[in-house]
């Protein structure tokens, strides 16, 4: 299953370009903006190749930092650990919601003799290095608090970064090949970011940075072999920061149907956040495991996931298209995680609680898979369909944001670590969200 703390940049569709045409033209016509003379292409095959190698490190380190985290801050901080958690998490997940389109936009307009990409890469990835040093060595809740979100805000500007490659630098027919070996790394990389953690947990500066060495490691045959595109700064639009924020709103009282799908998915984003960012604590502190433990079977939780994971990721969105429905698809989906969180909710044994996790990454994958046609369905313009869908992936970042900040005090009720009311909470908006896609007009 993907962690929603490992937030991603909605790309638009980059250019259709013919199988080993420069990156200056798109389907044999000139761009308007071709690159310079002095930077040669690199071909298809070799970017696919060093794409790949780059994405599997790349991946876990976005999906393993929030894991070991938790870790660290169970023994740094045991008493406070979902707080002190919750606020390193909605404080990343607010500036990234912020970073992830200026970054973007910021390096598409980087002029400089090493590309575009790849200065945004390196300085990403150095600076996560350093922090993620910081938590591993200073036994203070504050100071990893902070350091944690410089590691994530500076990990994801490289992910992100980074994940422009595959889309700008490949031909039309070979992007989905590539992209589908992306997402079933994804699957797998928070299982072994859950292993690695586990196994490093006696030592965290290794737990901390040892994620992010494989990031840089897996990178740099990228970095050194792929001829990232130099632009001249005169062949480069300004930015304009006021139209880049002007992006993300819509009117909902002129799109209805666009608006029910975006509180649709915010209350799935919801469920989503209270089931990954808390489920390490709920082994500990709900199930009695040591963290040790704890680390390993989130690892063998999420090992056991993948598959079902991309089973369902490949038979809901075929099924879907073949019967030309999306509706039934996604409010099953939405049932499907609700109930999950009412299983865990009540869990009293590791295998209970497998349960829970397995029903849960049949409810993600298929809601994932068959709410993004859905979402496409509802677009106002096709014409600013990137702008819109990048909107739509607000709805499963701000409840990073919400969540960890409203955690801590559903938590507290009772006897503590009242992790049954916050996934029930979670359940009931999910099961919400099921409703809200029935009011949705126009799409079956």
């Amino acid at each position: 299953m993907g962690d929603p703390t490992a937030a991603t940049q909605v790309l638009e569709p980059a250019e259709h370009a013919q199988l080993d045409a420069p990156s200056g033209t798109t389907a044999g016509i000139p761009n308007p903006h071709p690159q310079a003379a002095t930077t040669p292409q690199t071909s298809a095959k070799k970017t696919m190749a060093l794409v790949l190698i780059a994405a599997l490190g790349m991946y876990i380190m976005s999906l393993t930092l929030g894991t070991a985290l938790s870790l660290r801050l169970a023994v740094v901080d045991p008493a406070a650990k979902e707080a002190s958690y919750g606020m390193a998490v909605s404080i990343s997940a607010l500036l990234l919601i912020v970073t992830i389109p200026l970054t973007g936009a910021l390096s598409d307009r980087t002029a400089s003799r090493f590309g575009r990409r790849r200065p945004w890469i390196i300085g990403g990835l150095i600076p996560a290095l350093l922090a993620a040093a910081v938590i591993g060595t200073v036994p203070s809740t504050p100071v990893i608090i902070a350091a944690y979100v410089v590691a994530l805000v500076c990990a994801q500007a490289a992910f992100n970064t980074f994940s422009v490659i595959p889309v700008e630098a490949l031909p039309d027919n070979k992007r989905g090949r590539v992209m589908g070996a992306m997402g079933m790394f994804g699957a797998l990389a928070m299982s072994a970011g859950s292993y690695l953690a586990a196994w490093l947990v006696d030592v965290p500066l290794y737990m901390m940075c040892v994620p992010v060495l494989l990031a840089i490691v897996c990178s740099l045959p990228l970095l050194v072999l792929y001829k990232d595109p130099v632009k001249k700064r005169s062949e480069l639009p300004p930015l304009d920061l006021k139209g880049l924020a002007r992006t993300f709103i819509v009117n909902p009282r002129k799109h209805p149907n666009f608006a029910w799908a975006w509180v649709s998915r915010f209350f799935a984003g919801i469920a989503m956040t209270a089931l990954f960012a808390y489920f390490i604590f709920f082994l500990m502190d709900g199930l009695h495991m040591p963290i040790a433990e704890a680390g390993r079977s989130a690892g063998t939780l999420t090992l056991m996931s993948a598959p079902v994971s991309i089973l369902f990721f490949m038979a809901s969105g075929w099924l879907s298209d073949k019967i030309g429905r999306r509706k039934p698809f996604v409010i099953a989906a939405a049932l499907l995680m609700a109930t999950a969180l009412v299983i865990g909710a009540t869990a009293a044994s590791f295998e209970q609680f497998v349960v829970a996790w397995i029903v849960f990454a049949m409810g993600q994958a298929m809601y994932l898979t068959v709410d993004l046609a859905l979402c496409a369905a509802v677009l106002p313009d096709a014409r600013d369909a990137g702008k819109d869908l990048a909107v739509f992936s607000l709805a499963l970042s701000i409840p990073n944001i919400i969540v960890p900040a409203a955690a801590p005090a559903i938590l507290a009720i009772g006897s503590g670590h009242n992790y049954g009311l916050l996934w029930f909470a979670a359940a009931a908006l999910c099961a919400l969200g099921s409703i809200t896609v029935t009011w949705i007009k126009g799409v079956r």
